[in-house]
C-alpha cells in the first residue's frame, strides 16, 4: 500500500515537473521568435526604406500629443516590416500636398496616404496591387435635404463640396471635362465640421465620401448624413512606388497579402478604425 501511494506521489510530481518544462519551453519559443523579429528589425544589413506620409489625417495618420506617428497607416506599416527583414523603415511626415513630390525627388521610397488609383497618378507612378482600405465612394447628402442623388449625373448643376487635391475631386473634375452640362464643384479645405455644416444649411447639395466618412462625421458632430444612390467609384487604396521600384513594392505587397490572410489587417481596422474597412 505504501509503494502505491509513493507511485502516485512520484507520479504526480512527475506530470507537474513535465508541466513545467512545457510551459517553459513555450515561453521561450515566444521569447525566441520577438528576439528574432527584434533582430531582424535591427539588422545592420537591412535596406532603409523612406517611408512618405502625412501627419494630420485622423484616425489613419496623424501626430500624437508626443509628436509621433500614429495612426491606420502607421500600423499596416509596423506589421509589413515586421514581415521584411530585409527592410527597415523609416517614416518621414509632410503636408499631403507634399507627400508626392517629395516621392518624384527621391526623397522617399514609397508614399502612404489612402492613396487610390487614377489616370494621372499611374502614368507617373507604380502603383501596388494589393489594396488595404475600401475606399469605394457614395453620393452624400444631409437626410433632412430630401435629396435623392442616384448618380454623378443626377449631380449636374448641383453644388457639390469636395478637397483640392483629393480623389473626390479627380472624380468631379473627371466628370466635367467630358460632360456639357457641368457639377458645380465647391472647393473647401476648412474642415469636416465645415462640410457637415454647409450639407446641414444647403451651402452644397451632396459631397462624395466613403462609408468610413459617413460613420466617423455622424458620429463625431451627431450628423444625419448618408448615402444616396449606389457607388459612384469603387476603390481600394494602395501604396505608390518611383516606376522602377518593381522589387519593393512585389515584397510589400505579398506582405500585405499575408496580413489579408491572416486577418491582422481587418484586426488592425476595427481596432483603430472602428469596423472592418478592408473590403468593400
Amino acid at each position: 500500500m505504501k509503494n502505491i501511494k509513493r507511485f502516485k506521489k512520484h507520479y504526480i510530481i512527475g506530470l507537474l515537473t513535465l508541466g513545467s518544462l512545457l510551459l517553459a519551453a513555450c515561453e521561450n519559443t515566444e521569447q525566441s521568435n520577438e528576439v528574432k523579429a527584434e533582430a531582424a528589425n535591427n539588422d545592420p544589413d537591412a535596406k532603409e526604406i523612406i517611408v512618405g506620409t502625412g501627419n494630420a489625417y485622423q484616425p489613419f495618420v496623424y501626430l500624437d500629443e508626443n509628436g509621433q506617428l500614429t495612426g491606420y497607416e502607421k500600423a499596416v506599416l509596423d506589421e509589413v516590416d515586421q514581415l521584411l527583414p530585409q527592410y527597415k523603415f523609416k517614416y518621414e511626415s509632410f503636408e499631403f500636398k507634399n507627400i508626392l513630390p517629395a516621392l518624384d525627388a527621391g526623397k522617399v521610397d514609397l508614399a502612404a496616404h489612402q492613396y487610390e488609383i487614377n489616370d494621372e497618378r499611374q502614368k507617373k507612378y507604380l502603383f501596388g496591387k494589393v489594396g488595404y482600405t475600401d475606399y469605394t465612394s457614395y453620393v452624400v447628402v444631409d437626410k433632412a435635404s430630401g435629396h435623392d442623388f442616384q448618380s454623378l449625373d443626377d449631380l449636374a448643376g448641383h453644388k457639390v463640396h469636395t478637397s483640392t487635391g483629393s480623389n473626390f475631386a479627380y472624380l468631379l473634375e473627371q466628370y466635367n471635362k467630358k460632360h456639357d452640362r457641368k457639377i458645380d464643384i465647391v472647393y473647401g479645405d476648412g474642415g469636416n465640421e465645415i462640410l457637415v455644416k454647409n450639407l446641414q444649411n444647403g451651402t452644397v447639395d451632396a459631397a462624395l465620401l466613403t462609408k468610413y466618412d459617413v460613420n466617423k462625421l455622424n458620429k463625431q458632430f451627431n450628423a444625419n448624413l448618408v448615402t444616396s444612390g449606389k457607388p459612384v467609384n469603387v476603390s481600394k487604396t494602395y501604396y505608390l512606388y518611383q516606376k522602377n521600384n518593381t522589387k519593393l513594392q512585389k515584397d510589400i505587397d505579398q506582405a500585405l497579402q499575408k496580413l489579408i490572410d491572416n486577418g491582422k489587417l481587418a484586426e488592425l481596422s476595427k481596432k483603430i478604425l472602428g469596423g472592418d474597412f478592408t473590403t468593400s
